[in-house]
């Protein structure tokens, strides 16, 4: 008889774009701050930098150019944007149902002859050699507390 089993995934896929935004947003500040630098602009002088940015433009082509200022704006969004979104602790949850043929055994303790019952699906049992091997893997009885190999009593 097949039974059914539920998991739980969780995605949190704006973690990545999360950590993306923000190191793209610190690359063009990165750049334009040791552009400054190198043309000798004191970074402590903030009136010097604030005059360098706005006086020096940036050309992407084609003629197209904008001041050095817009580069730090899109850089600083994209910096508060990332870490907005690593700072969410909102991921996506969905209930998987999987139907498998598990079957209900019972087991029992070569030492203290307790009885519980597992679960296992076909193929692991055939892997594990039942009917002829009517031993499973290492388990702790919930009963006496010492690791044997239980046997198989019944299904």
């Amino acid at each position: 008889m097949p039974s059914a089993r539920q998991i739980i995934l969780a995605r949190n896929s704006s973690r990545i774009l999360g950590w993306a935004l923000t190191l793209i947003g610190l690359t063009p500040i990165i750049i334009v701050l040791l552009n400054a630098w190198t043309s000798g602009v004191s970074l402590l002088d903030l009136s010097a930098l604030y005059d360098y940015l706005w006086a020096n433009p940036f050309y992407i082509g084609f003629g197209i150019g904008f001041e050095l200022i817009y580069l730090i704006i899109a850089g600083t969004v994209g910096i508060i944007l990332g870490v907005f979104l690593l700072a969410r602790k909102r991921g996506q949850v969905e209930e998987v149902t999987i139907i498998s043929d598990d079957l209900s055994v019972t087991v029992e303790c070569t030492v203290c002859k307790n009885r519980w019952k597992e679960d296992f699906s076909k193929t692991q049992l055939q892997s594990m050699g039942f009917p002829q091997n009517r031993t499973i893997s290492r388990r702790q009885c919930v009963n006496c507390g010492k690791f044997t190999r239980p046997k198989i009593v019944s299904m």
